[in-house]
């Protein structure tokens, strides 16, 4: 008789834990998809993007000479980043 309910209760807990994954893991995936989880898309070379934020960022920039030179600069929202062509 005790072997039964310890069956039982084994049973049970099993099955409680395995439906409370599995609520936890759809829950997790339905809110990543719902809320607008983290999305990556690839932007192939050469391809122009639009500056979304303004960021500070560290730049190659021609002096008087012509000779390439290291600078910061703030590029604004709304700017295009294109790649080199050259590499």
């Amino acid at each position: 008789m005790m072997c039964l309910k310890i069956q039982t209760l084994t049973r049970g807990c099993a099955r409680g834990f395995l439906t409370l994954f599995a609520i936890l893991a759809i829950s997790f995936l339905v809110s990543g998809c719902i809320v607008g989880g983290v999305r990556t898309v690839y932007v192939s070379p050469g391809n122009p993007v639009r500056i979304r934020k303004e960021v500070k960022a560290k730049v190659w920039v021609a002096d008087k000479d012509g000779k390439w030179v290291q600078s910061t600069m703030v590029i604004p929202e709304g700017w295009y980043a294109l790649s080199d062509p050259k590499k």
